[in-house]
C-alpha cells in the first residue's frame, strides 16, 4: 500500500494486509535497522500484517545512521518537533483497511521515547518500548494504549530506571496492559520479546 506521508520508509507490503506494525529506530541507526525484527514478530502472529519501518529525518552527526533529533545535547526542542511531525504520520495511518487499533508501535531506544510520546495520544493497538526513555514532558492519560517495555539490566547506554519510571508512571494512570520486561543483557532487543508479543497480541486486536 502507498501512504502520502513526509517520513521516509522501508516496508515489507501486503495488499491483503488486515493489521501493521510501525517501527521506530534508534539513535544512528536506520530504518532497515528494524525491519527484519518487525517481519520475525509479525510471522509469528496469526494475522495478515504489513511491516512499516519509519526513517528519522536528520543525519547523524557521525555522518553515518539518522537521528530524530539531537542527543549531545539534548534538543528537547526538536524532539516535541519530530513527535508532533511522527504524530500526523501515524495518523495518516489510520485507514479504513487498517485502523490504528490494530496497529503495533514499535521503538527501540530513542525510537521507543518517540512511541510512547506520539503513541500515547493514539488508539493504538499495542505500544512495544525497547531500552528507552521518556521524554521530559511526556505524561500518559487514563485511556493509554496496552504496552509491552523491555529493557536489559546491564544496558549501559540507557539505564534499566528509565523503563522502571516509564512502567511505574503509567500504571499509576492507566488500567490498560502494561508489563515490564527486565532481561538479563545490555542495550539491545531481547530474542524473548519476540515470542512474548506474538503471544499477548490477539489479545489487543
Amino acid at each position: 500500500m502507498k501512504y502520502d506521508i513526509d517520513h521516509e520508509f522501508v516496508s515489507i507490503s501486503s495488499q491483503t494486509a488486515t493489521h501493521r506494525i510501525v517501527l521506530i529506530h534508534g539513535w544512528g541507526a536506520d530504518a532497515d535497522d528494524l525491519l527484519t525484527l518487525g517481519k520475525e514478530i509479525t510471522d509469528k502472529i496469526n494475522f495478515d500484517f504489513e511491516v512499516i519501518s519509519l526513517r528519522a529525518p536528520i543525519l547523524h552527526p557521525s555522518g553515518q545512521g539518522r537521528q530524530w533529533y539531537g542527543l549531545y545535547p539534548h534538543d528537547w526542542n526538536g524532539a516535541e518537533v519530530e513527535v508532533n511531525k511522527l504524530l500526523v504520520t501515524l495518523k495518516k495511518f489510520d485507514t479504513d483497511q487498517i485502523p490504528l487499533g490494530k496497529t503495533i508501535l514499535l521503538g527501540f531506544s530513542q525510537g521507543a521515547a518517540m512511541a510512547i510520546d506520539a503513541g500515547f495520544k493514539l488508539n493504538l493497538g499495542l505500544i512495544v518500548a525497547c531500552s528507552g526513555y521518556p521524554h521530559p514532558n511526556w505524561a500518559p492519560g487514563e485511556n493509554s494504549p496496552p504496552l509491552i517495555i523491555s529493557h536489559g539490566v546491564f544496558d549501559d547506554v540507557v539505564p534499566i530506571d528509565a523503563s522502571r519510571i516509564i512502567y511505574e508512571t503509567v500504571k499509576s494512570k492507566s488500567s490498560k496492559f502494561c508489563k515490564l520486561i527486565e532481561f538479563e543483557g545490555f542495550h539491545q532487543i531481547d530474542s524473548s520479546l519476540i515470542d512474548f508479543i506474538s503471544s499477548k497480541t490477539s489479545n489487543f486486536f
